[in-house]
């Protein structure tokens, strides 16, 4: 039985900074995503005696649909590979950026218990993190994967905005 103060801490974690700022530009009417998932799909297969995970993932950008597939460790590994093949052909500064942590945890006592997937990423010179929460553990973990490479492009084109909008503005 999960006692009432765990299952507080679960519930109230606060967001990192990378999924609050990404949440603020969801809700403000203005924000266009810079990449949209049409779907995705999985194969968790085992196949001559050894797992095997396939990930294809369908890409939405500008007007543009990307198809990508790649073979994992695990399915949100397998998840990350395809969706960074498609992200870096329209995002090549995208190619620095690794997830350098990942955490999961459940809240309950069922496998129907509420997961929490914290990644944290890095460019090789900052670094940021994104939480997801779902009753689903693939998708808690492919949530917060895509919240960290939507919050790294939306940066980026926030940067190159106010660079453009004044020159002299700092390259930090």
């Amino acid at each position: 039985m999960i006692d009432e103060e765990s299952k507080s801490i679960f519930y109230e974690a606060e967001n990192p900074q990378a999924s609050r700022e990404l949440e603020e530009l969801r809700r403000s009417g203005d924000y266009e995503p810079p990449f949209v998932v049409v779907r995705r799909r999985v194969i968790d297969d085992f196949n001559e005696g050894k797992m095997t995970i396939d990930a294809t993932v369908v890409l939405r950008i500008g007007d543009v649909e990307e198809t990508e597939a790649a073979r994992g460790v695990g399915v949100v590994h397998a998840l990350d590979v395809a969706l960074r093949k498609g992200l870096l052909k329209y995002f090549p500064f995208l190619a620095p950026v690794r997830v350098i942590e990942t955490y999961m945890h459940a809240s309950g006592e069922s496998t129907e218990a509420e997961v929490m997937s914290i990644k944290k990423f890095s460019d090789g010179q900052s670094a940021w993190t994104t939480l997801a929460k779902s009753a689903n553990t693939a998708e808690a973990g492919w949530q917060s994967l895509v919240d960290g490479y939507e919050w790294r492009i939306s940066h980026e084109r926030n940067k190159l905005r106010r660079m453009t909008a004044n020159p002299r503005f700092s390259r930090r």
